[in-house]
């Protein structure tokens, strides 16, 4: 019987935060949000941090400027909904490897885990207590170099399994494998820091894959959870974190 209880959800939420589902200990709430293309941007701006307005005004493409003003801002609307706090006063703070951490003192949910990800078309945010967690996601598309990608940065086992499963299926598997591996690098709080292929993912299909192999710390295998997101057609991602018993509810953001 499987360990872990994944349930659907979908929740209106916007500037003004309808009342957030109610997170528990052993719960992960993972949110799946949309591009808002045309959306008005300064309620976001508003709520960013001057360093954060900094890191949006460096970027050279306006497209980009704009998809951080979304996403963070949004990610402020959660968390501050979660912490139950104004969402402006969200201090954060980073790891030696570059990790976001929620650091404000006092916080009514003061265990609060959360990790960040986007793609094109699609950013997922999880959250939980208590655990450490990493979420990855990637737009499935041709990629020219994709296999040169996985010789380079890929472990022996990965690659074998790779070219082992149907050429069909290889793209696919690329990904999945990759989104894996970034969860596991993001939940550990280790970033690149590691080499890629210095550990290893199973890469079927398969709900609950596993992490093989890890050569700085064989431990590591035992302290994990890997999860496959079922997210529709054209993206593949996973979930990583700490292996104990877990309910997964997925909520639509709805602007």
């Amino acid at each position: 019987m499987s360990d872990l209880h994944i349930t659907e959800h979908v929740a209106d939420i916007g500037s003004r935060l309808a009342p957030i589902p109610r997170l528990t200990e052993g719960e992960v709430h993972i949110w799946s949000l949309r591009p808002e293309p045309s959306i008005e941007l300064s309620p976001y701006v508003k709520i960013l941090s001057s360093n954060e307005q900094d890191r949006a005004r460096r970027f050279r493409f306006p497209h980009l400027t704009r998809n951080f003003i979304v996403d963070h801002g949004r990610l402020r609307l959660l968390l501050g909904a979660y912490a139950q706090s104004r969402p402006e006063d969200l201090v954060f703070t980073e790891n030696d490897f570059g990790k976001p951490v929620l650091t404000n003192p006092g916080l009514t949910n003061h265990s609060l885990h959360f990790n960040l990800s986007h793609t094109r078309g699609l950013t997922l945010f999880a959250v939980c207590l208590d655990s450490e967690v990493g979420i990855d996601v990637e737009a499935v598309r041709s990629m020219e170099d994709w296999q040169g990608i996985a010789q380079s940065h890929f472990s022996p086992k990965e690659n074998a399994a790779l070219h082992n499963t149907v050429e069909s299926d290889r793209l696919n598997v690329f990904f999945r494998c990759w989104t894996r591996k970034e969860a596991f690098l993001k939940a550990n709080g280790l970033g690149l820091s590691k080499p890629l292929d210095s550990f290893a993912v199973s890469v079927a299909t398969e709900e609950f894959p596993e992490l093989l192999s890890c050569e700085w710390d064989s431990r590591e295998i035992l302290r994990w959870r890997l999860v496959s997101l079922a997210l529709g057609p054209g993206f593949i991602g996973a979930l990583a974190i700490q292996r104990r018993e877990w309910k997964i509810s997925s909520f639509n953001w709805r602007a």
